[in-house]
């Protein structure tokens, strides 16, 4: 997982992209100065205005707020954990912490 909070990781993501803060900000259907907001104001963003501002700049939602990108296979392992009973998940982390050597 990357350290730093999600605006270091948006503010990473949007450096990488090549694009200016405006043109992320209009092109994200959004006033031109939205991410000069979030970013350096500290105005918290919907998480509608988030995700349209992820898209433009070719990151996920999950990569900015935890620092780690959910692919499909990882969603489908957490839905699948999730429905699962207290005892299959226990042992389902037996497994993998006697894998890892946790």
């Amino acid at each position: 997982m990357e350290t730093g909070d999600w605006r270091a990781r948006l503010e990473t993501a949007l450096k990488k992209s090549g694009k200016s803060k405006r043109a992320v900000s209009l092109a994200a259907g959004l006033g031109a100065g939205y991410m000069h907001s979030i970013l350096a104001e500290g105005k918290d963003p919907t998480i509608d205005n988030l995700i349209a501002v992820c898209n433009e700049v070719g990151i996920s939602l999950s990569a900015v707020l935890y620092g780690y990108d959910l692919t499909a296979e990882n969603e489908e392992i957490l839905r699948l954990l999730q429905a699962s009973s207290p005892a299959a998940r226990e042992g389902l982390l037996a497994v993998l912490r006697e894998k890892s050597g946790s």
